[in-house]
């Protein structure tokens, strides 16, 4: 594994999208208060939605003008539609839903190529057209007189995101590498991911298959890391229906498992066992230790979730002989955080201590930083209960910088609700419902039940006091 190598590769994509998004920006600026016309190519609906949001934040009186399936005239369209009359641009979205597939040179492509020189009378601000890279090209081939008025064309379209190009990505999969991207940058490998599996056919054309899965894998492991647990079932959901059809024992036994990972942030601990068992029952039957070992440790932090504290320590126990014997270093750090977690529930601070720091040691090696984040905040919990509050709240803020720049939406909600709590031992009681605002905010947009309830506890315990 070359996670350095993985990172330049996606960096390098990035790099060429983030160029894009500040020329726009760029454009949105310079043309403000005059006409251009502008196209920015995005085959990712998601993506797309992304973009804009993040422009629209950080520029006001932005009009976003999405187009229905019925629109033939995009231009009598917008003027129905607006709502702001001096706007600062207007974005043209989802041209792609009047486009039909019975027509060889669609209605609405001909009248836009027809009302050029009105567009000019009408606005003066800037134009953006967002549309999919197909739909640019029927434009760009039926609207030559249109396309001509073109200032500037942005595409945020990776090379990497067609069928053919990710069989050859070496990198796909490699969980550890996709965990240090930043927020940015996952939402840039998200689309890219989809746009791979959407090539591949559904179903997946047979030399797909093995990929496909190995993409949906990824893919499900980012919408989880980034908080969106629908959309990290969904794609779980498809990997196992495929695998159980190709009779892949070990890929079913892989999505069960990560879906026992999303049911049990959702605080359904019977379905996560339930899913943890199958893949057990699975890897055990095939002799994959490294499964195996993954599957103990979760059960371990079911039967900690339940209270049953000595059989979670027998499972964790189970978990890091395995992974010390396959010499797994991620899966022992993950281990020996999760040791200290049952050390620290039993008030054995020292012991608790001990493994959160062994824990960090290995994730800094490997510069995993989604580890590195969950033991800042582990150690924090553990000077926090000694009553070393400064020393507590600097392991808090380390594990947020690091959430914050992962977009780890779970991370940072934990992380607010911990620093609302050293806030509130202060006697801090605004600073900690601030805190715990946030944190609750996160919770909810995640779908995390438990930690909803318990942070709304501790704010209606601050409304009773």
């Amino acid at each position: 594994m070359e996670p350095d190598k993985f990172l330049s590769v996606s960096a390098s994509q990035t790099a060429l999208q983030q160029a894009e998004l500040a020329a726009i920006d760029r454009i949105l600026s310079i043309s403000e208060g005059t006409f251009s016309l502008s196209i920015a190519i995005c085959n990712s609906p998601a993506l797309r939605e992304y973009l804009i949001n993040k422009i629209t934040e950080q520029k006001a009186g932005i009009e976003k003008i999405p187009i229905e399936k019925t629109c033939t005239d995009v231009l009598a369209f917008a003027e129905k539609k607006i709502t702001n009359k001096k706007p600062s641009a207007i974005f043209i979205t989802e041209i792609e839903n009047a486009l039909s597939s019975d027509e060889a040179q669609p209605r609405i492509i001909r009248n836009l190529n027809a009302s050029r020189e009105l567009w000019q009378q009408k606005f003066s601000c800037p134009i953006v057209f967002w549309m999919a890279e197909y739909a640019s090209a029927i434009l760009q081939r039926d609207a030559p007189d249109f396309a001509s008025w073109l200032s500037h064309t942005f595409e945020f379209v990776s090379e990497q995101a067609t069928a053919v190009a990710g069989t050859l990505d070496a990198y796909s999969g490699d969980i550890m590498s996709a965990g240090k991207l930043d927020a940015e940058q996952k939402r840039f490998r998200i689309a890219e991911l989809e746009q791979r599996i959407e090539d591949a056919g559904d179903p997946p054309k047979p030399e797909f298959s093995q990929h496909v899965l190995t993409w949906l894998n990824e893919l499900a492991y980012i919408y989880n890391a980034i908080g969106d647990l629908d959309a990290a079932e969904q794609n779980l959901l498809k990997s196992l229906r495929i695998a159980e059809k190709l009779g892949l024992q070990a890929a079913t036994s892989t999505a069960y498992g990560h879906l026992g990972v999303v049911y049990q942030k959702r605080g359904d601990l019977d379905k996560a066992e339930q899913m943890y068992n199958e893949s057990l029952e699975i890897n055990e039957k095939l002799g994959r230790l490294e499964g195996m070992a993954n599957q103990y440790g979760n059960l371990g932090l079911i039967y900690a979730k339940r209270g049953d504290i000595e059989k979670a320590e027998q499972m964790l126990a189970k978990s890091l002989e395995i992974n010390q014997k396959l010499g797994q270093l991620e899966g022992i750090a993950i281990q020996y955080g999760n040791l200290g977690l049952i050390y620290g529930t039993r008030g054995d601070l020292n012991e608790a201590e001990q493994m959160h720091t062994k824990s960090l040691e290995i994730f800094e090696k490997l510069g995993w930083l989604e580890g590195m984040a969950s033991q800042y905040g582990n150690l924090g919990l553990i000077y926090q209960t000694r009553g070393d509050l400064d020393k507590a709240e600097q392991m808090y803020d380390e594990s947020l910088e690091i959430d914050e720049r992962l977009g780890r939406l779970e991370g940072m909600a934990r992380d607010y609700g911990n620093l609302g709590t050293v806030y509130e031992q202060r006697g801090d009681v605004g600073k900690a419902r601030q805190y715990w605002d946030k944190a609750l905010k996160l919770f909810k947009k995640v779908g995390m039940k438990p930690e909803i309830e318990k942070v709304q506890g501790w704010i209606d315990e601050l409304k009773e006091t």
